[in-house]
């Protein structure tokens, strides 16, 4: 073989080396959510191809989110936007989906405390105090609030009040169950108030029942895990007010007020989360480019060497 040949061999060779493309790999997607939620449940039902990692909190997923463990967050729409507002990491809303409504749940027939809701609820949103209440929290924004009202829902307070709304009367406090990690509906500020859409709600739903009763009384928010409040025990609390959406299995352990809030789940994403057109996306996959093979890359290297070590044994047996 020609030295002239050699060359033009190892020439190509190089080529074929330097052109081989990084192979791409294909991932699922992978979910934050809080555990427990109705994102979790749709996760779980529409999303089985996908990736889900359950937390404690909102927080502790968006974190995850901006640590990049996951890729998207799911979550209440209005909160999501929340920490979109709140971050200075580039989180920005990729898409939403999903309408659900947010009821006050009680015990399973505890008729009077439900009644007593119902009613200053529909106080509430009749004399527009409910836009007022809304506005501080979410600005200009707009809701169509879903009235679900039928039949059975209270239009009188009870004459006779019982059960555990006679006993809230009586300590003057109606205490409600909340999970006060989930801004802006529900939070502490540093002084360890409950701040948010919610914590406002509460103080206009004591305040028209102090009316309607004539006497002293207030709401109180008490920190609970949602955990705690998903068991429906009431033991330490009398009604939950914590975002909680109404569904049909929710109900089979806790009876829910009217709607007092209508919203959309949503979808977090960071700068670095891939692109989605829609939720249907989050059940497929996507492709994840190897990442450039250093020029120093042993496995390079060692062919690059066997193919020279070839060409000079070739030479050398024509020579």
């Amino acid at each position: 073989m020609k030295f002239a040949q050699i060359m033009t061999a190892v020439f190509v060779a190089c080529v074929l080396v330097s052109s081989i493309p990084a192979s791409a790999a294909t991932m699922n997607y992978k979910l934050g959510v809080q555990s427990g939620t109705t994102s979790d449940t749709y996760a779980a039902d529409e999303l089985a191809n996908a990736e889900v990692s359950g937390f404690d909190t909102i927080d502790l997923a968006i974190e995850a989110l901006k640590q990049g463990d996951v890729d998207f967050v799911l979550g209440d729409l209005p909160v999501l936007k929340f920490y979109e507002a709140d971050s200075s990491d580039g989180l920005s809303i990729a898409g939403s989906f999903s309408d659900e409504d947010f009821g006050i749940g009680v015990a399973l027939e505890d008729s009077d405390l439900l009644a007593a809701i119902d009613v200053a609820l529909g106080e509430i949103i009749d004399s527009g105090e409910y836009d007022t209440i809304f506005a501080t929290t979410f600005g200009t924004e707009i809701v169509v609030l879903t009235d679900d009202t039928d039949t059975n829902t209270a239009e009188a307070y009870p004459a006779e009040p019982t059960g555990t709304l006679a006993t809230a009367l009586e300590n003057g406090v109606l205490v409600f169950g909340s999970d006060t990690t989930y801004p802006p509906f529900e939070a502490l500020d540093d002084d360890g108030n409950c701040v948010g859409f919610s914590c406002d709600l509460a103080d206009a739903i004591a305040a028209k029942i102090a009316a309607n009763y004539d006497q002293d009384f207030v709401a109180e928010m008490k920190t609970k895990t949602w955990d705690e409040l998903l068991a429906f025990t009431y033991d330490d609390y009398d009604a939950t007010l914590s975002s909680m959406t109404k569904t049909a299995q929710r109900a089979e352990n806790t009876d829910f007020s009217r709607a007092y809030y209508s919203s959309k789940q949503g979808i977090l994403a960071s700068a670095d989360s891939p692109t989605i057109s829609g939720v249907s996306d989050l059940n497929g996959t996507y492709d994840v480019a190897d990442p450039v093979v250093d020029e120093d890359s042993p496995s390079l290297t060692v062919l690059a060497s066997a193919l020279a070590v070839g060409l000079i044994a070739v030479s050398r047996r024509k020579n």
